[in-house]
């Protein structure tokens, strides 16, 4: 045994060794016992949950001004800098790319944003896209790779009354956690002039702190985005369902904006109803029109049907309507449950693009208003008339245009932020908006420029 070192010591009773094994056994189990599913679903989601701060731009309000003119040489610091406050929220590591998925509003007007990961790294980040509909946005982060990631689950099969859980992130206290249930799906909720539809409710407490963040069923998927958005009640959160940020990101990844599926479809909610000679039409979306050549069209869709299931999804009314289409992606197939006549039929559509040469119906028929390129006789005759635009000739009554105020004469520019400088220009700016819920029109009246906001529902 040369070469060994033998140690030897006086051995620990047989006793004591089983009751130190016994106790270890009981704190191994007890800790066991602690590891809930809710335990186990924070701990396999919190690596992908990151912090989102931003600087957002405030304007100086000594620039170009008189008193900056005035004693321009007192001013040490260059006044024409912009000054920032950070504003907190969380993130979704989603690509180990460094995809993160997070709210619209937490990186709203950021001149600045970071992106701090559980392992305190710290690095910037850039906007790929947002869809303000949706409160989603996504960002890239500059540099890195093999990221820890979070992949969105399924919230089709959400069941009132199930565990939640939301997940955030803070600079001070890292990870944060809050439980409830989801108190009801497919929620419409207005903040100021938004409408948001579609949404998770739950009376898991959502802040600041987890805005952005998942939130997540009892086996750790994630079922929803968190969103702090402003609620009358107490008690009440909100949540983005996992299968429309799914389609959120996957557009924002390819094009940098939302596409939306089109089925060639307008339709107003109807309730039931019981006619007189005992026919009873169900609750669901009224077809208004069928556009032609649309693949509701070329299915047999018509005036008068009542949609009451969309790909699955039951359909009650307009919200929900639009709640299922915006889930589709254009070559998707979907199939669609109807009344006509009290008689049940199914129809099958493959989702499109919307077509620009329907642009000058769709403004008719959604927002009743008819343009056309301004004649250069009559820009000759007026100075007032902008160079860019196109001219309305005729408001509807009882329209949505003629509710807000337009006019024939008026000068569109803008819809929805996309510059119009001719009829071509709308062509081309409508198809990328048609389905969603309300249009912006910037409108020039002789001098003046004001917007319109038209609620399309």
């Amino acid at each position: 045994m040369s070469g060994f070192l033998r140690v030897s010591g006086p051995r620990l009773p047989a006793a004591l060794v089983a009751a130190l094994a016994g106790a270890l056994c009981v704190f191994a189990q007890e800790e066991a016992d602690r590891r809930s599913p809710v335990v186990q679903a924070v701990q396999k989601a919190a690596p992908a949950v990151v912090i989102v701060s931003t600087e957002m731009r405030v304007e100086n309000p000594f620039h170009g001004s008189f008193l900056r003119s005035f004693l321009g040489s007192l001013f040490e610091k260059d006044q024409d800098e912009e000054s920032g406050e950070e504003f907190l929220g969380s993130g979704i590591l989603v690509d180990v790319r460094g995809y993160v998925l997070t709210n619209e509003h937490v990186v709203l007007r950021a001149s600045r944003i970071n992106v701090t990961l559980p392992d305190k790294r710290k690095l910037a980040a850039e906007v790929v896209g947002t869809d303000p509909s949706s409160d989603l946005a996504v960002l890239e982060l500059e540099g890195g790779a093999g990221f820890p990631v979070l992949a969105l689950g399924r919230s089709s099969d959400l069941m009132a009354g199930e565990t939640v859980i939301a997940v955030g992130n803070t600079p001070d206290l890292g990870s944060t956690v809050t439980t409830g249930v989801v108190s009801a799906v497919k929620r419409s909720v207005k903040v100021g002039d938004r409408r948001y539809n579609d949404f998770i409710q739950t009376d898991a407490s959502i802040n600041s702190s987890n805005s952005g963040g998942p939130l997540l069923n009892i086996k750790g998927e994630v079922i929803g985005v968190n969103t702090a958005i402003q609620s009358p009640a107490q008690g009440v959160g909100f949540a983005i369902p996992a299968d429309r940020a799914r389609k959120v990101y996957e557009d924002l990844i390819r094009y940098g904006e939302v596409r939306l599926a089109w089925l060639g479809l307008d339709v107003r909610s109807v309730d039931v109803e019981t006619m007189a000679d005992g026919i009873q039409f169900p609750a669901g979306a009224a077809v208004r029109r069928a556009y032609p050549g649309s693949p509701a069209d070329k299915a047999g869709l018509a005036a008068g049907d009542v949609i009451v299931r969309l790909g699955g999804l039951v359909v009650s009314n307009h919200e929900d309507f639009d709640a299922a289409v915006s889930r589709l992606k254009t070559g998707d197939t979907v199939a669609i449950n109807y009344s006509r006549g009290g008689a049940q039929r199914v129809a099958v559509l493959t989702a499109s693009e919307f077509p620009p040469a329907l642009s000058e119906l769709f403004l008719d028929d959604q927002i009743g208003i008819e343009v056309t390129d301004i004649p250069p006789a009559l820009r000759a005759q007026t100075q007032v008339l902008p160079r860019d635009g196109v001219i309305v000739t005729r408001v509807r009554a009882r329209s949505p245009a003629a509710a807000t105020g337009l006019e024939e004469g008026d000068v569109i520019r803008q819809v929805n932020n996309i510059p119009v400088r001719d009829m071509a220009g709308l062509r081309e700016a409508i198809p990328r908006l048609a389905g969603r819920p309300s249009l912006l029109l910037k409108v020039a009246r002789g001098r003046f420029s004001y917007y319109a906001a038209l609620d399309l529902d």
